[in-house]
């Protein structure tokens, strides 16, 4: 059986929990949550991030990279577009999610739940969020536009990489808002499947147990830093505030041994 290692609570591994309920494919979940956890996250994906999946004698881990395999491994219902160009599309609105849409969320849960304090030492930083909040529903508005979904005709992995991240930014106070109505009835469609409703299950189970556990692996004072966070951080002026971040340890890199593993 299929084994998946994640943190119901990252988009990224509920990006991969998505395609999996929608392949309807059973897998068995291992999921990390403590600091004690950390060596066997290690094990299966040298980065230290979520998801990992582990599938036989295969170790796969990055969440598009095992996105890309669950759709060679297990085509039979398949979250790609038929038509190559709306393949091409829905994998670049996948990456656009795991980079801006990522960093606009990572920029919120900084803000409004890590450091709320930091509003007082950059001021100029809410709006700058909100901004960046705005600016992908903006563009997200454009891209479904006349659509039912973002890429070919059926949900596909463009639909399952987006969905955690806008669920997220609306539960925490930045509703997409009337002037985007077609983004607005696209979320709404997407809640009423079934995988939808699962995986929102499993991040509310989640969030629950972490208010229980002494020894958090990813919680709101330590986030593990990826490249287009750090960019974003950069560009709305927190690099000074990230570097002393990562000195005191309550941010942290990938090991730096990766490319020798």
């Amino acid at each position: 059986m299929i084994q998946l290692y994640d943190n119901p609570l990252s988009p990224y591994a509920r990006k991969v929990r998505l395609a999996l309920y929608e392949k309807g494919l059973e897998f068995e979940k291992h999921e990390i949550h403590t600091k004690s956890q950390r060596d066997e996250l290690l094990r299966v994906n040298p980065r230290g991030e979520v998801p990992a999946l582990v599938d036989g004698g295969a170790t796969i881990y990055d969440s598009a990279v095992i996105c890309a395999y669950l759709e060679d491994r297990y085509p039979q219902v398949p979250l790609l577009p038929a038509d190559p160009v709306e393949r091409a599309r829905c994998r670049r609105l996948e990456k656009i999610s795991d980079g801006a849409v990522d960093v606009a969320g990572i920029l919120v849960f900084i803000s409004k739940m890590m450091r709320p304090e930091l509003e007082q030492q950059f001021p100029e930083l809410p709006a700058k969020v909100t901004a960046a909040v705005e600016d992908v529903y903006d563009f997200l508005e454009r891209e479904i536009a006349g659509r039912q979904v973002f890429a070919g005709e059926a949900f596909s992995i463009a639909e399952a990489a987006l969905l955690p991240h806008l669920s997220v930014l609306v539960f925490v106070g930045y509703p997409i808002g009337p002037s985007r109505p077609q983004l607005t009835a696209w979320l709404e469609r997407m809640n009423q499947r079934e995988s939808v409703q699962r995986d929102m299950a499993d991040a509310v189970a989640a969030f629950e147990k972490s208010q229980t556990i002494a020894d958090p692996l990813f919680d709101n004072q330590h986030l593990h830093w990826r490249d287009q966070r750090i960019e974003g951080l950069l560009q709305v002026g927190l690099g000074a505030w990230l570097l002393d971040e990562i000195e005191k340890g309550t941010g942290f890199l990938p090991p730096p041994s990766l490319c020798s593993v």
